[in-house]
């Protein structure tokens, strides 16, 4: 059951596959799990599902979750899913879904475009103005905010915020370069603290202090999840 940014799974030997999609992250994504569950999660990079559907991204992701339908005209869909769930060997998983990802891969026409755009997006160190970056990448600022939002699914300020959110976590957890939340928020560009909060308030649903006492790191510190005991 999907329920805005909230998702509940129960095991039912009876049930057929489901899958389910996060496009849009505005606020945390609660997961409950109940019972035993073969489940497996794919972690996409910007524009990387881009390569993968028939459709554009901001279409597919119009709600913060929902079921992800793309493949369930296609032929191989069911003959991929049913040897992938039948072994549990998880090399054997890696290749059938590399297999299967290979035979619906289209590349995407505006991904030099776009990838520049993310990577100057994700550059604090020289933090550009947005109109500068829509300069770069040779569109006018209209253009390139549609052209973002089409394949993105946000704008390209949201997208920002949402970079300058991953960056500080990159900086505490995994770089563990920084001790005092004050050096973690300025080495990502929070230069007002009272933002730097309320940044982590939306996006985290705590503060930052109470956020990096309840987490944990997981998949070689490329996953962070906070679990809640009910």
């Amino acid at each position: 059951m999907i329920n805005g940014h909230a998702v509940f799974t129960e095991s039912d030997p009876n049930a057929k596959f489901v899958m389910v999609f996060q496009g849009r992250y505005e606020k945390p994504l609660l997961v409950q799990l109940k019972g035993i569950l073969d489940k497996i999660t794919i972690a996409f990079k910007p524009l990387g599902l881009n390569q993968f559907i028939r459709t554009f991204f901001c279409e597919m992701a119009s709600q913060p979750l929902q079921l992800f339908q793309q493949w369930n005209t296609d032929r191989g869909y069911p003959s991929f899913l049913e040897p992938f769930f039948e072994t549990s060997d998880n090399a054997k998983r890696v290749k059938i879904l590399e297999s299967f990802l290979l035979s619906v891969y289209v590349p995407l026409s505006e991904q030099v475009v776009l990838q520049k755009a993310i990577d100057l997006l994700s550059d604090f160190n020289e933090e550009l103005p947005v109109p500068k970056i829509a300069a770069s990448v040779g569109l006018n600022n209209r253009t390139f905010d549609r052209t973002f939002q089409k394949h993105v699914g946000i704008p390209p300020v949201g997208y920002r915020k949402i970079a300058r959110f991953r960056h500080s976590l990159k900086n505490k957890l995994v770089n563990q370069r920084f001790k005092k939340l004050t050096e973690i928020g300025y080495e990502s560009n929070f230069y007002d603290q009272s933002y730097f909060i309320k940044i982590y308030n939306q996006l985290a649903g705590v503060c930052p202090k109470t956020f990096f006492n309840t987490i944990d790191k997981l998949a070689h510190d490329n996953l962070i999840l906070q679990f809640i005991n009910k």
